[in-house]
């Protein structure tokens, strides 16, 4: 092991190096490798109370965690996250010693006769992070929220010129959670009963990047519960020692309910497996096509055809039971129908169409006829090969 040398230290600590890396990590995804702003390329490292914390912030999406270490001089210092996390990820499994030389304004590592040297940053720079209140925080059951943002992850938009578009609308009211996505395209909603009644209401748009973090940082973490906190702006995740920040979505989401048909003509069940593996055989002849081929969904009486017809490749048909009475035909992007289909857990997909260019939805079986608690609508296309 190599001796650092007892000098003047603002920062001096050892601790596991597998446990480093694992929260220098998780701090380094949220860093941006390229910033306006040099100190949010960094990891707040501080010192104290017998454990390191680390923090890391891009200004729309914050993480701090920590671990436990042998202090030996409390303090603070900003590394920069590209080179900590690879460095110590790289570094054998031991004991890891961390100092930061102010004077020289370097954090120094060391660990079985290795040194290395790191530009260090400023710490006073770096900005306030959200905390995670716990009079003004509840817990879900982890799975639970999990779960949800899982069914509706597929409808949001990628658009950052529509930012609303581009987060999840969320409303814990009663009993239950849901949430809702749309791209214009298609419309997911996912409702989930809770363990506990929740008192009043709140709504909130959270940045499906966040919630996509949150389910990341839930499935590594052996937690049961997490902890939200919603104020006018922020969204606060705890999971475990992880706590997750991140600015809310300003605007209105759109007014989803009316998207919604409140009469169907046609409601129409098919084996979800058989028509899973059609839908990806025939997607083969449409892939990576823009703008998109459409499928085409060709009923008649207790039976469907599935029909695409592709210039460049070709055409595939598949046929497959159906409850259907009469001939109706519809089509639909490809990829969007696949998502819908996918994300139905019965044994049966559910069908409820009314005109060949109107939204059709698609919703799970269910044992008691009554409506279920997710759902997915999504617009239909025009087939150029139809008659």
């Amino acid at each position: 092991m190599v001796v650092i040398e007892k000098g003047v230290a603002e920062l001096r600590v050892v601790c596991n190096k597998e446990d480093l890396a694992g929260k220098v990590a998780l701090a380094a995804r949220i860093a941006p490798v390229r910033s306006t702003h040099q100190v949010h390329e960094g990891i707040l490292v501080e010192a104290g109370g017998g454990e390191v914390s680390l923090a890391a912030t891009d200004i729309e999406l914050s993480i701090r965690t920590a671990l436990a270490a042998d202090v030996e001089e409390e303090g603070r210092v900003l590394i920069p996250a590209r080179i900590f996390n690879d460095i110590v990820r790289s570094l054998p499994e031991g004991r890891i010693e961390l100092e930061h030389d102010s004077s020289a304004g370097v954090i120094r590592l060391a660990t079985r006769g290795n040194e290395y040297k790191i530009r260090a940053f400023a710490a006073e720079e770096f900005s306030e992070l959200p905390e995670l209140n716990p009079e003004r925080s509840f817990t879900l059951a982890g799975n639970a929220l999990i779960e949800t943002v899982d069914k509706v992850s597929r409808s949001y938009s990628r658009d950052e010129t529509r930012p609303v578009l581009t987060g999840v609308l969320i409303n814990f009211e009663d009993s239950r959670v849901r949430m809702v996505t749309t791209d214009s395209y298609r419309l997911s909603i996912k409702e989930t009963p809770l363990e506990n009644e929740f008192e009043g209401s709140i709504e909130a748009i959270v940045p499906a990047r966040a919630l996509q973090e949150v389910k990341r940082i839930y499935g590594g973490s052996g937690e049961e519960g997490i902890q939200v906190s919603l104020t006018e702006n922020q969204a606060v995740f705890g999971i475990g020692d992880v706590v997750l920040g991140t600015n809310l979505i300003a605007g209105s989401f759109p007014e989803y309910r009316r998207l919604l048909p409140e009469v169907f003509e046609r409601e129409i069940s098919v084996p979800r497996r058989e028509l899973l593996e059609t839908l990806r055989r025939v997607s083969l002849f449409v892939q990576r096509q823009n703008p998109p081929v459409p499928v085409s969904l060709a009923f008649s009486r207790g039976e469907l055809e599935v029909m695409v017809r592709s210039q460049e490749l070709g055409e595939a048909r598949e046929r497959l039971s159906a409850s259907s009475d009469d001939e109706f035909t519809i089509s639909f992007n490809p990829e969007y129908l696949l998502d819908g289909v996918s994300l139905v857990d019965s044994e049966n997909v559910i069908f409820k169409f009314n005109e060949s260019l109107k939204p059709g939805m698609i919703v799970p079986e269910s044992e008691d006829g009554e409506e279920g608690d997710f759902l997915y609508l999504i617009m239909p296309m025009r087939d150029p090969y139809r008659s």
